[in-house]
């Protein structure tokens, strides 16, 4: 890929890369979402994990080309002339390898034309400015994947094991007060109306863990009710806004997993693959219907960290806050 020249065209490549992996791997593909590895796509120097299109673009990427590690890194990380990011160890990037490029929002000065962070941007309203001096632009910048840089130690696996998958979900089910009942016979579905899930029985399913994983896209459905995140819910089987849901469902399942190593069941594959058409179409005739699941997927990734207690109020807040994080100032430190 090389650099885009605007966020349409940036959109189109992420539009018709996910396009071709659904065409590809139908619901397979979130078996692959995290790689072998596991773990979310982070910056290999500062550790900061990337968020919204950014980490799924990367996981894309990570899955379409074999990568098992999380870890990205700029060229300027790489060639550390300073010897400030690793010392003592000498990174080479690969021969032939290929750029990947991450999208950054930044506000933008209008009166005094300049770029700001976000926390200039917030002292300039506080202190009186008007919303309407500043725009927001974007910038594209080059990472590596660890894979292609010769010289980075291995990647170390790290689980977290004060939080089980089955103790992720009862957090969930009391954080979000949304209670769970096995009485779905074989059925697994989330009902906006009652604001309950209903599964089938544990012993229906071949593992604990693939009855976690079911618990876990039912419950991601459950943010978008009216009094958390207010996604439309009221869409029935078969509609291109039921197919919407779905999808974001999919993609937040994805993003919570990414540190507990969830993945769809094959009871899950089976009953959702009549939705990967529709998906292909309607991301396919407009890319921005992709961001928009995304950004859907992510706040609500997001509102369940929260409410399973692994974020902070003050930290969700933050999330909810901006669209995207920058630092101008040091563009080796970007994530």
């Amino acid at each position: 890929m090389s650099r885009p020249k605007n966020k349409e065209e940036y959109r189109v490549e992420l539009a018709e890369a996910f396009a071709h992996v659904l065409e590809e791997k139908g619901l397979e593909w979130k078996k692959e979402w995290t790689g072998q590895g596991g773990g979310a796509p982070h910056n290999g120097i500062t550790k900061a994990c990337y968020r919204g299109t950014n980490a799924f673009w990367l996981s894309l990427i990570s899955m379409m080309k074999g990568y098992d590690d999380p870890r990205w890194v700029t060229m300027i990380q790489i060639m550390d002339n300073d010897g400030k990011y690793h010392p003592n160890q000498q990174w080479h990037l690969k021969k032939g390898s290929k750029a990947t490029y991450v999208e950054y929002w930044y506000p933008y000065d209008t009166k005094d034309k300049k770029a700001l962070t976000w926390e200039q941007y917030k002292d300039a309203l506080a202190n009186g400015r008007d919303e309407k001096e500043f725009t927001l632009s974007t910038r594209y910048t080059a990472v590596f994947n660890a894979r292609d840089v010769e010289g980075m130690p291995e990647f170390q696996i790290q689980s977290n094991p004060e939080v089980s998958q089955d103790e992720l979900i009862r957090k969930l089910s009391e954080g979000m007060g949304v209670e769970i009942f096995t009485d779905g016979g074989d059925q697994a579905y989330y009902s906006p109306s009652q604001d309950k899930i209903h599964l089938p029985t544990p012993e229906s399913f071949i593992s604990e863990y693939a009855f976690n994983a079911t618990a876990l896209h039912e419950l991601s459905h459950s943010t978008g009710h009216p009094t958390r995140l207010n996604r439309p819910q009221s869409a029935f089987f078969g509609t291109s806004q039921y197919a919407y849901e779905e999808l974001v469902a999919e993609m937040c399942s994805c993003f919570m997993g990414a540190e507990l190593h969830t993945e769809a069941t094959p009871e899950h594959i089976d009953n959702h693959k009549a939705y990967v058409q529709s998906w292909i179409q309607a991301i396919t005739e407009k890319p921005e219907t992709l961001v928009k699941a995304i950004k859907d997927a992510q706040a609500a990734a997001n509102y369940m960290d929260f409410k399973a207690g692994l974020i902070t109020e003050v930290e969700y807040a933050k999330t909810c806050g901006s669209v995207m994080e920058v630092k101008p100032k040091d563009r080796s430190l970007e994530r």
